[in-house]
């Protein structure tokens, strides 16, 4: 009997442990002592091959041409939800203000839906991942430096005719930079009235009209490295939190890691992140948080500057394991250049050193400042995180329902485009009117 007492116990104590190991807590990922370099202190290696009949930015099966179109995509609370993203391959996420406010970038590649948006101005970080995918670069206007040297740092003219003599001809944008307010390509754009989407965070580009530009020509490849599973080892990680703004208007960006698909969804302020044109909720088999500098020019708030040359530390998510990795960005084994490094392809490495492994499937890639707080969800104890409270979540202001369907667009939509340009104006708005001109 007393030894039934002790067996019990035993394995009452037993049970304790096991729960308390299991026990999930909300920790800030360290950032002390991370910084961003142009010298370049990883082996870095060459491209991977190409590899027909898979796609080189998912891992998935795909037969088709391969012609990358990046949409900047409107991130504004009232812009929710977004048309097409749930068919983007890769979907980056980056402040276009020191307060925090972001946009994103929407790469499409194998599945081009009828309409994306909403479309917004253009950043020269967007202008940066364009050189990198060599892809055609949607935008509804653009940022500039105020003064009348040039500044490519900000300027999105500088910074593409530095690289681009051609990239404006007559006085406007030509292809692969396909520009709404500008008459050469108004009519790849309309605005769009479903009741969700108010002026001006209501432009949707065609995507077939952008695609039909490329013609059967094909820009150079980065294919990334694929593994049907994901990490095996690593921090068990549930959720991630990034508060890039928590005032209102807020960005607050989180994944859910989902163990029935294996992908994380992923949440705006709050809410599930889903593609109004079908309903679909966006999950991502790869999550990359990029630690990097970001600064502004002069302090003026509004111009951001994001260096993507060079090397600095990154966190990755993939299969419900964490850990943090190496980028690299450069045109030179030892030392990146700020401008010669932008069409080499930015490469993960694992903790080892080696280039990660992407998981078959779409990548979510954010861009944060290097001390920026990151939160997970995580059973697991890591070295040097601070446990802190539970995040709490922030209401989105746009309703959850299943959104009407979007109609085709009629013709008077495509001419009143650029009669409604400057209507409602809100954020950067006013700084996109003094850039446009015909």
């Amino acid at each position: 009997m007393q030894f039934g007492k002790k067996l019990c116990l035993i394995l009452m104590a037993m049970l304790l442990v096991a729960v308390c190991a299991s026990a999930e807590m909300y920790v800030e990922l360290p950032a002390q002592g991370l910084g961003v370099s142009q010298n370049i202190t990883v082996n870095m290696p060459g491209e991977n091959p190409d590899i027909p009949g898979i796609n080189p930015l998912t891992g998935e099966n795909w037969v088709g041409l391969y012609h990358p179109i990046l949409v900047s995509t409107d991130n504004h609370p009232e812009a929710l939800p977004h048309w097409g993203t749930s068919s983007a391959d890769i979907l980056y996420e980056f402040p276009i203000q020191m307060d925090g406010s972001t946009r994103m970038i929407a790469l499409y590649m194998s599945e081009k839906p009828t309409y994306a948006g909403p479309v917004r101005s253009g950043r020269v970080m967007m202008a940066k991942l364009r050189e990198m995918w060599n892809g055609a670069w949607v935008f509804y206007g653009w940022q500039s430096s105020f003064g009348a040297e040039a500044n490519p740092l900000v300027d999105v003219v500088d910074f593409t005719t530095m690289l681009h003599e051609d990239a404006r001809q007559k006085g406007r944008w030509v292809f692969p930079y396909v520009e709404g307010m500008e008459k050469n390509y108004s009519s790849f754009f309309h605005r769009e009235t479903d009741g969700n989407h108010k002026n001006p965070h209501n432009v949707q580009v065609d995507l077939r009209m952008v695609e039909n530009l490329f013609g059967n020509a094909e820009p150079q490849k980065h294919p990334f490295k694929f593994s049907p599973v994901g990490l095996t080892y690593g921090a068990d990680v549930s959720g991630i939190t990034v508060n890039y703004k928590t005032t209102n208007p807020a960005y607050v960006t989180g994944f859910e890691f989902n163990p029935m698909t294996g992908n994380y969804t992923r949440f705006a302020n709050g809410a599930e992140y889903y593609d109004a044109l079908n309903g679909v909720t966006c999950e991502f088999a790869n999550v990359i948080i990029v630690r990097t500098s970001i600064t502004s020019q002069t302090n003026n708030a509004s111009r951001v500057m994001i260096q993507t040359y060079g090397q600095g530390p990154c966190e990755i998510f993939q299969n419900g394991k964490y850990v943090r990795g190496t980028w690299v960005q450069s045109d030179n084994p030892q030392k990146a250049n700020e401008y010669n490094s932008v069409t080499s392809r930015m490469i993960f490495l694992d903790p080892y050193g080696n280039e990660l492994e992407m998981k078959v499937g779409k990548t979510a890639i954010l861009f944060i400042n290097v001390d920026q707080p990151v939160v997970i969800r995580t059973s697991t104890q890591i070295t040097g995180a601070q446990v802190v409270g539970t995040p709490a979540p922030t209401a989105t202001p746009i309703p959850t329902r299943v959104p009407k369907p979007t109609r085709a667009p009629k013709p008077q939509d495509l001419n009143q485009v650029n009669n409604s340009n400057f209507l409602n104006m809100t954020d950067d708005d006013e700084e996109e009117k003094s850039l446009f001109g015909n």
